[in-house]
């Protein structure tokens, strides 16, 4: 459900900014991703911005206090009174996350995960987003997470496709294959 509220406020965003190219497409998401991070850790603000007793002049007196206070961009405020107004502030880090997918799109980037059993530097990391790019034909974007148990090898998704080289599976495999290699 709140995929389908965030899309068209992520949608309309990005059709105000898409002319102005992907470095403000970029501002813009990193300043709602702030927003929504501020929510997240102050839930009694977010809280003000839900409750009916609090006046609508306070709640729009707190939005441009905010806006001011992080310098958002104007796009940026107008996208949060309209989701203030319409009570779905709480669904800000969908519509970060719809507007961040949208933008990758446009500047040929694809997101995935890798599960590794050791701390990556970011040389490792890039290379190895940079291998999976030139597979797959597109710019990948690698986030890391360490998982010890994988004992060696890695684990990659990229959107539904998942690449398993880790040990743990590959002993899987010999041990289901009885050996025969």
């Amino acid at each position: 459900m709140s995929g389908r509220i965030a899309r068209p406020y992520a949608a309309a965003l990005f059709k105000v900014l898409e002319k102005r190219g992907v470095d403000a497409l970029r501002e813009v998401e990193g300043q709602l991703a702030t927003v929504a991070g501020l929510l997240a850790s102050r839930p009694e603000v977010l809280r003000a911005f839900e409750v009916p007793a609090v006046p609508p002049q306070q709640k729009q007196r707190l939005l441009q206090a905010i806006v001011a206070a992080l310098g958002l961009r104007v796009e940026a405020g107008r996208l949060l009174a309209a989701l203030e107004q319409h009570y779905r502030l709480r669904f800000l880090p969908d519509v970060v996350a719809t507007f961040r997918d949208l933008i990758d799109r446009k500047d040929g980037m694809t997101r995935g995960s890798v599960e590794v059993p050791v701390e990556l530097t970011r040389e490792q990391l890039a290379a190895l987003g940079a291998s999976l790019g030139r597979m797959l034909g597109t710019r990948i974007e690698l986030q890391a997470k360490v998982r010890p148990e994988l004992l060696a090898g890695f684990v990659v998704r990229v959107g539904s496709t998942v690449y398993d080289g880790s040990l743990r599976t590959q002993l899987r495999r010999f041990a289901r294959e009885g050996g025969r290699h």
